[in-house]
């Protein structure tokens, strides 16, 4: 691919929020009249640390398994150290290529996710002796079934009782979804002859006379064990049914899926509907590693996993078609994995053409499919209400069940191309879409419905491209040492909507090659692999970026524009900045200083208070103000560049007052202000704020990149 490197250049990073589309818009504080606090006198020479606890739980986004912790690393020592830091037990790990290790930790009694976490980040940043080799860390998250939405009735759809009870009955009558496709067209073209779809879900019934002969050797990842061709693994029924529609047998007898001579590989991603991302994970890396050549993913929610990236990333890289369901929630709410860059992200569609209400709306969406009343294969061990015997076959909807059509016409494609990309091939099925909603591509139904037959006729097209988002602070770029964010969210816009959602990670490990080859050795990397080519709105972080505080002011968001052709691999630099003001005002004819801690890494190799009468290290202060008329205010404004990556924080020095004062603090950070105060500071005292009453997640001042 051609790489180029393109730097965007801010006038102004790290200003007011600039995410459109995400909901929770802060609203900044403003002066109010309040009851002076008692202030608590400190110690100057104390440098209290940040609480682990309190950082960490920035960094957990989701519900997840208590005193678990899984890690992605590069260096065994790094690893080592990581274990004896949180005290942690290693359980089991496994390789995604040949660089990257992910470790399932367990942590010890009393030992939370959280504090884990904010223990591996203070290590990690720590300035001295920055740790590297570690790639991300996060809770072990669970992650459920897309449940299937109720079948409900329809006019248009043909009773199947009792013929749906009877194993040699012919239902391919009542199966609309393949009609609507146009599947016995595209059947002349291909069947996905051999084909191998890997089918992520709660196991797979390979008993079921629809899918005797085949169902291949899977995986049970939660067992580490192999599941034999053939049998029943299902644990809820999910995933037979997901089956049924990519690959059940054209016999005359039942029902036929869109892709009749594929293989299915069966996953146990989900057992009894549940599962974790490090299982799943495993559950992708396996399939990719026995030749699979299609994902299907009928599972996920709200919560961005690192880990589940990384493997849906190593997948687009060894040529393999990542495809999975939108969700079923009907509301415009971000879904991973359908929203990560590279995967086919599929909504449903009813009988009469349309969006069906359940469906996910988003940018991300790729196409929609059948997913109401769809006939499908349940386990033998489902049975008939008052008689017993085995029911075979249901109706079910949701976008699970449009999913496997999709993965079934990718089977398709491949068969036909078996050299063409995971874009190519996704680009195919979106070009080739029937229209349901707006021309083109809209929301609600993505680039409209598929058409199996017109897609096994179209032509290969061009490629995609590649993307790395490096998110360094801007004030290490002009000390030529540039120093990388992790965790923040990087979204590209196109058209004004969501296309694809990646998170910076810990450390930029990924050198995938085929079919991208990006170089990236340094924290703070968000890969888009296989986009459209075009132009994007790229916005880095926002006001849900919680990296280092719960604080509005903390989080850091910029903006730019990209421009990508097809083949293009490039490695844009979005830099990040901090913008600071800090204000004290006071009554009272007290000579009071405000007091800012700053690193001196030139001659102390330490903290050091700065004040208007010893001069500040990276900013400038206001006049020292004596408050001869009785009332006194001091600015200490940050300059660039500056240290960053660090806490700034604040004090009261009234050491030199010689009467009570009342003081009130001003922070304008990142366009938002916050009062607090006023405080009634006792003459001859030095007032550490995050010692104070209604003082912010005790981190001592503005987190500052």
């Amino acid at each position: 691919m051609k790489r180029k490197i393109v730097y965007f250049v801010l006038g102004i990073a790290g200003l007011a929020l600039l995410l459109t589309g995400c909901t929770g818009l802060f609203v900044p504080q403003g002066p109010e009249v309040k009851t002076p606090i008692p202030a608590v006198p400190g110690d100057p020479n104390a440098r209290p640390s940040i609480a682990p606890e309190v950082l960490g739980e920035a960094f957990v986004r989701g519900e997840h398994i208590p005193r678990e912790l899984v890690v992605g690393y590069t260096d065994p020592a790094a690893f080592a150290e990581v274990l004896d830091l949180v005290g942690g037990t290693l359980v089991r790990e496994f390789s995604i290529g040949d660089e990257l290790t992910v470790a399932l930790v367990e942590l010890p009694g009393g030992m939370s996710v959280a504090r884990a976490l904010g223990t591996i980040m203070l290590r990690a940043r720590d300035h001295n002796d920055p740790l590297r080799g570690i790639s991300f860390a996060e809770p072990n998250y669970i992650v459920k079934l897309i449940d299937p939405e109720p079948a409900g009735s329809d006019v248009y759809l043909k009773a199947v009782e009792p013929a749906v009870y009877d194993p040699n009955a012919d239902l391919r009558p009542y199966q609309w979804g393949l009609d609507i496709v146009g599947a016995e067209d595209a059947w002349a073209h291909a069947t996905g002859d051999g084909i191998v779809v890997a089918v992520i879900d709660t196991g797979v019934d390979g008993t079921h006379p629809d899918l005797q002969g085949k169902v291949i050797d899977g995986y049970d990842p939660y067992n580490n064990v192999n599941i034999p061709a053939g049998s029943d693994s299902d644990t809820d029924g999910h995933g037979t049914h997901v089956a049924g529609i990519i690959a059940a047998k054209n016999d005359d007898k039942g029902i036929v899926g869109l892709a009749p001579d594929a293989l299915i590989m069966p996953i146990l991603g989900l057992p009894g509907g549940s599962g974790n991302v490090y299982e799943l994970a495993l559950g992708v890396i396996w399939a990719v590693d026995n030749e699979a050549k299609v994902l299907n993913n009928s599972w996920g929610g709200a919560t961005y996993s690192q880990l589940i990236k990384a493997a849906f990333d190593y997948a687009l890289a060894n040529n393999v078609i990542p495809v999975c369901a939108a969700g079923n929630d009907g509301e415009a709410w971000i879904h991973f994995p359908s929203a990560y860059p590279g995967v086919i992200a599929v909504g449903a569609t009813t009988p009469h053409d349309t969006r069906a209400d359940f469906s996910q709306i988003g940018g991300w969406l790729s196409v929609a499919a059948p997913g109401e009343n769809i006939l499908s294969c349940v386990p033998t061990w489902y049975v008939q209400d008052g008689t017993g015997d085995p029911l075979l076959y249901d109706y079910w909807a949701g976008t699970s069940m449009a999913t496997p059509f999709v993965s079934a016409l990718a089977a398709l494609l491949r068969e036909l191309y078996p050299g063409a990309t995971p874009y190519q091939i996704k680009k195919i099925i979106e070009d080739t879409a029937v229209d349901i909603e707006a021309p083109g591509f809209d929301v609600y139904s993505g680039y409209g419905r598929i058409d199996a037959a017109a897609a096994v006729t179209a032509t290969v097209p061009d490629e995609g491209s590649c993307l790395l988002v490096y998110t360094p602070t801007a004030s290490s770029l002009s000390f030529g040492s540039p120093s990388g964010v992790p965790y923040v969210d990087v979204v590209l816009l196109k058209d004004g909507e969501i296309y694809a959602w990646a998170q910076t990670d810990f450390e930029g490990w990924w050198v995938l090659g085929f079919p991208y080859e990006p170089d990236t050795s340094d924290w703070g990397v968000a890969p888009f692999y296989g986009i459209e080519p075009g132009d994007y709105k790229v916005l880095v972080g926002g006001d849900d970026q919680v990296l280092w505080g719960a604080r509005t002011a903390n989080r850091v968001t910029t903006s730019g524009t990209v421009s990508l052709a097809s083949g293009d691999s490039v490695e844009l630099i979005m830099p990040i900045n901090t913008e600071l003001e800090v204000r004290i005002d006071w009554t009272g004819a007290g000579d009071v200083d405000l007091a800012i801690e700053e690193f001196d890494p030139f001659v102390a190799g330490d903290y050091v208070w700065s004040t208007a009468e010893t001069g500040a290290l990276w900013g400038t202060f206001s006049p020292d103000d004596t408050a001869a008329d009785g009332d006194g205010t001091e600015t200490y404004t940050l300059a660039f560049p500056h240290w960053d990556n660090d806490r700034y924080r604040i004090a009261i020095d009234a050491t030199d007052s010689a009467v009570d004062t009342t003081v009130t603090v001003t922070i304008i950070q990142n366009g938002v202000t916050e009062v607090y105060g006023p405080y009634d500071v006792p003459a001859g005292s030095f007032i550490n704020l995050e010692a104070q009453p209604e003082w912010w997640d005790s981190l001592g001042g503005p987190w500052v990149f």
